[in-house]
């Protein structure tokens, strides 16, 4: 069928030749011809489309949207596996995009329980591993690890399993969880440890955005810590990427560069000019409506203050934002790691993250 050969036209333009333009042009022919379908292979080819091509060049709760309705159809089809892969990118673009962590919690908890109805074991290990780093990100537990009624406990039996069986798809997705938890919680010497296995695996484009950004985060925090050129000549890497990938979508990378800029010149350092780019991605962040990678930028601004500017007070006003951010988020756990590591005084914030005026807006259409 043509819409399946434009589509995988597209995807080969990106991958391969680093050709967005005519990615984005196949993209589009593909998806007028699938207007006329309602097949499950034009499901199917639909979700590929959305997950590898379009999610470069609009915003996340977008791809979101159009995965979910992919999911709909797919339901309505019969076509259980199409489904669990849209439901679960679906919910990691509400991820990784900033939506309140409740929404994700709603589409991945949806998702495990279709992927154990259906028996696709890897399917349900995915959706465990993204349950645990939302719980962490919450500060709850809500024990995911149930559902294998008692074969599998916890992500070190589930390692071992993978090792045993020589099960490459589980040991990866064990490692970036591990990675992007590790980033959360600042324990870059554990994320730097999982990036470097999962530098050599190919991975979707949403986890690559993600994990190459967060990567040039750390390899800055890296070189000041022990000055090592190697790292900063990583991020410089990194910035060179993300520089390229901006031309697609402002709106997704503009901040992200910002912060990374701001990174470098804090590593140089340049105060002056990473005071301004930090607020710069702040400011852009919160223009966005990214309001986890608002915080973000809060924290690392902070740290810089106190680190390298030597500005107690005005660290303080910006680690309060972050917690702030994070609440809206819903990372009530990583709100009160923040508190309690820099003594923030939050007798008078409220839990505003407790809910999401983005929180109507989702239909699991269950």
């Amino acid at each position: 069928i043509f819409f399946a050969a434009y589509a995988g036209f597209g995807y080969f333009n990106i991958m391969l030749r680093n050709d967005f333009k005519s990615g984005k042009y196949w993209a589009n022919v593909a998806l007028e011809m699938l207007k006329q379908y309602t097949i499950s292979t034009a499901a199917r080819v639909k979700w590929i489309i959305h997950a590898q091509i379009m999610i470069w060049f609009i915003p996340l709760e977008d791809t979101r949207r159009n995965l979910l309705e992919i999911a709909k159809t797919s339901m309505k089809l019969g076509d259980f596996l199409t489904e669990i892969y849209a439901i679960r990118l679906s919910s990691r673009c509400a991820f990784f995009g900033g939506e309140n962590l409740s929404i994700f919690s709603q589409l991945n908890i949806r998702n495990l329980k279709n992927t154990v109805k259906y028996n696709t074991t890897q399917g349900t290990e995915t959706a465990v591993l993204d349950q645990i780093m939302a719980d962490e990100l919450r500060g709850e537990n809500s024990n995911p690890f149930k559902v294998f009624k008692g074969l599998i406990n916890n992500e070190d039996d589930l390692f071992k399993r993978a090792s045993l069986t020589n099960n490459t798809s589980s040991m990866m997705n064990v490692q970036y969880r591990r990675f992007f938890s590790s980033f959360w919680k600042g324990d870059y010497d554990a994320a730097e440890s999982s990036s470097k296995v999962l530098l050599s695996l190919r991975m979707t484009n949403l986890l690559l955005i993600y994990f190459t950004f967060y990567r040039g985060l750390i390899a800055f925090r890296r070189y000041r810590e022990d000055h090592s050129e190697d790292k900063l000549r990583n991020g410089f890497d990194v910035i060179i990427k993300i520089e390229s990938w901006l031309q697609h979508s402002p709106s997704l990378f503009e901040n992200k560069l910002l912060l990374l800029n701001a990174e470098e010149q804090a590593s140089l350092p340049n105060i002056d000019k990473a005071k301004s780019l930090y607020l710069s991605s702040i400011k852009s962040a919160k223009d966005c409506g990214r309001v986890h990678e608002q915080g973000l930028a809060c924290e690392l601004m902070g740290q810089f203050l106190l680190t390298v500017a030597n500005d107690r007070p005005q660290a303080m006003i910006h680690m309060k934002n972050a917690h702030t951010c994070y609440l809206q988020w819903g990372a009530f756990g990583k709100a009160a790691e923040l508190a309690e590591e820099h003594g923030l005084d939050t007798s008078s914030v409220s839990p505003t993250g407790k809910s999401s005026k983005h929180a109507r807006d989702v239909d699991i259409f269950y």
